[in-house]
């Protein structure tokens, strides 16, 4: 018999509830031992996780990672999550508080590149969706602005065949610097540890946005706001409903898989998670959309 970690065992129940919750289920019935038995594994275990304390404090609690990765990164730099409180006050002030502390971070700062920008998210800040990537790439370390690139491009293309503008939609990524390379050229999927850095800046623009529907874009952000380990492929996951700090998440392919594999095929896939968003949120959706790329 094959023996498994207290924390395989946790993420498999974890994955196993989010399925049953996805396929409609509204109720778990777990008896008083159960219960007892996860509170007292809660008190003694520690997560990475954001919580928000009644003054509006974004605090970090502390999480274990068994990624080798996310290991080797800790014992390699030391760097934890930051602490940080916005102020009271409308959605625009929050997020200026919220965007000055991202660009002024040491965090960030200590990790782009000379003569590059800090990339925080941009659009309406009453958006319906969010739109949500891994990290910013060579353009959009120039521009300070998450999806500027070719894959921007198609991304807006996608937002317009919605019916939508892109001001129309709150746009962001799950880091907020290009992960390093050893050369100027190529990208690289951030590690878990680093999404585990920014996830306290993503998950405060999720609170002040208040999106109804997130859109994961990509392998990486699907892992990330869904808590999904490495061993998952995107496929297991796309075209589903999960939820993000009790917000639906449909996660489906990043545009610059689209640049790659420009199929009908491929474009109709995405569209098809589009079209269960649109759904999501009660859009209208005209015959000539219902059939794009087919």
């Amino acid at each position: 018999m094959e023996n498994f970690t207290e924390e395989e065992i946790f993420s498999a129940l974890l994955r196993e509830v989010e399925l049953l919750e996805a396929e409609g289920e509204s109720a778990l019935h777990l008896d008083r031992e159960a219960v007892e038995n996860l509170r007292q594994r809660r008190d003694e275990k520690a997560f990475y996780g954001v919580a928000t304390t009644e003054a509006g404090e974004y605090v970090v609690a502390a999480k274990h990672y068994d990624n080798q990765l996310s290991e080797k990164y800790a014992r390699n730099t030391g760097e934890r999550p930051p602490s940080f409180t916005l102020p009271a006050g409308n959605k625009q002030t929050r997020w200026e508080a919220l965007r000055k502390i991202v660009l002024e971070s040491p965090l960030c700062q200590a990790h782009v590149k000379p003569g590059k920008k800090i990339v925080f998210g941009v659009g309406n800040l009453d958006a319906e969706i969010f739109f949500c990537g891994e990290a910013p790439g060579a353009d959009e370390e120039i521009e300070g602005e998450p999806f500027v690139g070719r894959a921007g491009q198609l991304l807006t293309k996608i937002i317009e065949t919605m019916g939508l503008r892109r001001e129309d939609v709150y746009i962001g990524n799950m880091l907020n610097w290009r992960p390093e390379m050893p050369t100027e050229y190529g990208n690289r999927p951030p590690t878990l540890r680093e999404l585990e850095l920014c996830s306290p800046f993503l998950h405060a623009q999720v609170d002040i946005v208040a999106p109804k529907v997130i859109v994961a874009l990509g392998t990486t952000a699907a892992r990330g706001l869904l808590g999904l380990d490495t061993t998952v492929p995107l496929g297991a996951v796309r075209g589903c409903w999960h939820k993000f700090a009790g917000i639906p998440v449909m996660p489906t392919f990043h545009p610059s898989f689209l640049l790659r594999n420009q199929t009908n095929a491929t474009k109709r896939i995405v569209w098809e998670d589009m079209l269960q968003v649109m759904e999501k949120l009660s859009m209208p959706i005209s015959e000539k959309q219902r059939r794009c790329f087919l």
